[in-house]
């Protein structure tokens, strides 16, 4: 009877804690006809609006440990970005104001705040007012309007949406012209 109740109490314990919040691997993959391919892997988090509270300028949020790869040259404004892989991070100038920045994946340790000089800053913005994201959503879209032609990168969490802008091909040029 013991080794009954202490198996039940065993399953109990570990279903609750797998059905607490599961955080899995989920990765996102684009590629343009005649152009660069772009993977781009995180961890889903919960969000947690405490956390963000406490951001002061210059925190780098971690975005799910996340990743971009992209097997051609591209570019974010005038920043040139070389093909290769590396970590995706958010620094927040405040609570509203972020901005997307890629390191080398040397630069960006598991624990504390990354070296940022070797960051590359990405041609960013920020929306607010959004709906709300209970959690952690990063995604690779076709541009609109005024980034028609251009890849946007976004980093979603509660009511703010962070923008990149990535262009392929030359300066200047639409993506598969």
């Amino acid at each position: 009877m013991r080794r009954i109740a202490f198996a039940i109490l065993c399953i109990a314990l570990v279903s609750g804690l797998v059905m607490a919040h599961p955080h899995f691997a989920k990765t996102i993959m684009a590629k343009i006809q005649n152009g660069p391919e772009f993977k781009l892997e995180h961890i889903t988090l919960p969000y947690n609006e405490k956390h963000l509270a406490g951001v002061k300028e210059d925190f780098v949020f971690h975005c799910g440990y996340a990743k971009l790869t992209v097997n051609k040259d591209v570019q974010s404004g005038s920043t040139k970005i070389p093909a290769g892989t590396y970590a995706l991070r958010a620094k927040a100038t405040s609570a509203d104001k972020w901005t997307l920045v890629l390191l080398p994946e040397s630069a960006a340790p598991r624990q504390g705040q990354p070296d940022l000089s070797k960051a590359m800053v990405l041609d960013s913005k920020t929306l607010t007012g959004r709906p709300n994201h209970d959690h952690l959503e990063l995604n690779i879209m076709p541009g609109h309007g005024p980034t028609d032609g251009k890849i946007m990168v976004s980093v979603s969490f509660g009511t703010r949406t962070v923008e990149s802008v990535l262009s392929v091909g030359t300066a200047g040029s639409a993506a598969g012209q």
